[in-house]
């Protein structure tokens, strides 16, 4: 009888140390799988990203397809970037994925790199540029490689605009979309504010002079003047009469404004109130900080004296009067 008590003891002591270390085995194992659930774990703001950058495509477009009608409404988004300028292009990609927006990278064309050919004088005249920049004086310059290379740029995406039926999307790696603005404004904004006409419509834009709103909206305008191209969408019609008018004659935006856009439907589209005296907020912003530009503009630069007076002429010319 003794024995057997020695043998029961024996087999409840050796099964109760093989069942202790099954259960801290299986709580070992059990951590294991929740350590490595919990760093595989992506927050939602950083998936669109993290899913980019498993196809290999991060920093060129945004694979992940939204809903919102912001992306969806374009045919195409563009963002031309300079290959060396991966910095820039970080910054664009973060502020374009807040709006769902779908984009492809477009390689600038380098203008250091390149020379003029048919698409591109660099000979151009400043009279009428310097009527609403109080630091342009009137008179010839001669553009900067980054100017040329910038209109190369869109040129050679008007080409592509041509081919679209709807509308084509051209933004920059400075573009900064505005953080208050909403997914579905741009949809929103074409049904039921801006002209069945429309060509081509800035989302950001530096305009001088009188704006003719369209009636019964504070979202849409006629620009009279203005500069830059860091976003704005296209049509076919426009772009076909900007090819029509080639060669670009320096800055591409201020040569598009001189020569009052060439015909073409242009509209601007702002957010009603705020921005700069209350004038309204861009869908678009550019960043501008100093040092930071890829194209240094010739308009600040010294008259050209030098240049034999055919050449001004030329230069008049291209402003297509």
């Amino acid at each position: 009888m003794c024995g057997l008590r020695v043998v029961l003891s024996s087999y409840c002591y050796g099964a109760g140390r093989y069942l202790f270390f099954l259960v801290s085995y299986m709580s070992l194992a059990l951590g294991l799988a929740c350590a490595l659930q919990m760093s595989a774990y992506v927050p939602p703001h950083r998936r669109a990203a993290a899913a980019a950058k498993r196809q290999g495509t991060e920093g060129q477009s945004t694979p992940i397809k939204s809903n919102n009608a912001y992306s969806d409404f374009f045919d195409e988004c563009y963002c031309i970037n300079l290959a060396r300028r991966s910095d820039r292009l970080r910054k664009y990609e973060a502020s374009a994925r807040r709006t769902g927006l779908r984009w492809t990278r477009f390689e600038a064309v380098d203008g250091a790199a390149v020379g003029n050919g048919d698409d591109f004088d660099p000979l151009w005249d400043a009279t009428r540029n310097a009527e609403w920049d109080r630091h342009v004086a009137p008179g010839l310059r001669r553009a900067t490689a980054g100017e040329r290379g910038c209109a190369l740029s869109h040129v050679a995406l008007w080409r592509k605009a041509v081919d679209t039926e709807g509308w084509l999307l051209i933004t920059e790696d400075d573009c900064r979309f505005d953080k208050r603005w909403t997914p579905g404004s741009p949809a929103y904004l074409w049904r039921n504010h801006v002209p069945s006409d429309a060509e081509l419509v800035y989302l950001g834009f530096s305009d001088r002079g009188e704006r003719e709103y369209v009636a019964g909206s504070e979202e849409v305008f006629r620009p009279t003047y203005g500069f830059c191209t860091h976003c704005y969408a296209i049509r076919g019609a426009a772009a076909r009469k900007f090819l029509d008018a080639l060669p670009v004659a320096g800055p591409v935006d201020v040569w598009l404004a001189d020569n009052n856009w060439f015909g073409a439907q242009v509209y601007c589209v702002i957010q009603p109130g705020g921005g700069w005296q209350n004038t309204g907020r861009w869908l678009a912003n550019q960043e501008t900080k100093p040092g930071e530009a890829d194209v240094r503009q010739s308009s600040r630069d010294a008259v050209v004296a030098d240049e034999p007076v055919d050449a001004l002429a030329g230069a008049t010319e291209a402003l297509h009067v």
